[in-house]
């Protein structure tokens, strides 16, 4: 019997660890070479599970059948259709759990070809005075939606900046030099941009901006290096790579903890104890008793969802386009549906999604 659950334990083992990653030569190799095992270790598993089977059977045959206890059955997510996808353009789409769909980005990030210059498949903005989406008729690389009013921020593909204030509105530049996404904060007035020696906090309305020196900060930031805003709106968060574990260019960096700062001064106010990379400035639960970190395993995902106050995960959510909702719960956004989870990644309502928001990156705000 030893044998036999050594034999099955491997082939569950395997089986768990058979998804590669996309374009992964070697995870596909890897993975063949892994079914193969299974099946030997399945045919194996199998004759000694006969013959076990087969030696229990005198003893089985005359055993008194348990009685079934009748079990409760648990809550199950609330499954709802998408709005019509003829007309999703015309009013705010909203989310479950709330929020509504602030922009799309094109459909195409990342190729040379341009950019589309419709909703079906080009940079798309909620503006909020019409009620409805534009299609940006500028070639940009791509968009972030606000958290409210109607602006927009646009990358030329390189480290410019853009502000788009509505449809019909003259694009505005509003910052250089930056790297990585640029960080809405949470009440959707200011814009932080992540420098190598600095970062910049513009105001959004009139690009009034104040650069503040984080070269100390910065020199021992991870792979995935960005400043977060906290749920205050006047702190910022980024997270500190381990000295003390030798770091490989193979494998994200090991982070000790995330380190706390004022955003209009930059000094160092606290340290959390979460070894992880905060995905967002939707990464913190309102209270600020959870937030949500990058994985550093599987391409970043599952989203981990970290107890701030000692670092434990208590929870994995799907996807990377994770968000953190006014009430503590976590809606994630996928290729096909948006749902909902609590804290311990347990499903709480599923939506479907208009087919012109499949390969697109969605920006979320409040109604």
């Amino acid at each position: 019997m030893r044998d036999l659950e050594e034999i099955v334990g491997a082939a569950v083992r395997d089986l768990a660890a058979d998804a590669p990653r996309p374009f992964d030569l070697a995870g596909v190799a890897r993975a063949r070479g892994r079914r193969i095992r299974r099946r030997r270790r399945a045919t194996i598993g199998g004759a000694a599970l006969a013959l076990v089977l087969a030696a229990a059977s005198p003893f089985v045959v005359f055993r008194e059948k348990s009685p079934v206890l009748p079990t409760t059955p648990g809550p199950q997510p609330s499954i709802t259709a998408a709005k019509p996808v003829g007309d999703w353009w015309k009013q705010p789409y909203r989310l479950p759990g709330g929020l509504i769909v602030t922009a799309l980005t094109r459909t195409n990030v990342g190729s040379e070809e341009p950019a589309g210059k419709t909703v079906q498949d080009g940079n798309v903005i909620l503006d909020r005075k019409t009620g409805g989406y534009w299609a940006s008729p500028w070639d940009y690389y791509t968009v972030w939606g606000a958290p409210t009013g109607s602006t927009a921020i646009v990358s030329d593909g390189s480290s410019n900046l853009l502000a788009l204030d509505g449809e019909g509105s003259t694009p505005r530049a509003v910052s250089t030099g930056g790297s990585g996404d640029p960080q809405w904060s949470p009440d959707g007035t200011r814009v932080l941009s992540n420098g190598m020696e600095q970062y910049t906090i513009w105001t959004a309305a009139t690009g009034e901006r104040v650069e503040v020196d984080s070269s100390a900060a910065m020199s021992t930031c991870p792979d995935y290096c960005f400043f977060t805003w906290l749920p205050n709106g006047a702190e910022i968060a980024l997270a500190r790579v381990d000295p003390d574990v030798p770091q490989s260019e193979s494998e994200p960096d090991t982070v000790k903890d995330v380190v706390v700062y004022s955003a209009a001064t930059g000094k160092k106010l606290r340290t959390l104890p979460v070894p992880g990379v905060p995905i967002g400035t939707d990464a913190w639960s309102p209270d600020g008793r959870y937030v949500l970190v990058r994985n550093k395993k599987f391409n970043g995902i599952p989203t981990v969802v970290a107890d701030v106050r000692t670092g434990r995960n208590v929870g994995t959510v799907p996807g990377r386009n994770v968000h953190f909702l006014p009430d503590g719960r976590i809606l994630a956004i996928g290729q096909t549906e948006a749902e909902v989870y609590d804290t311990a990644g347990t499903l709480l309502e599923s939506q479907v999604l208009p087919d012109d928001f499949a390969g697109r990156e969605l920006s979320v705000g409040r109604p």
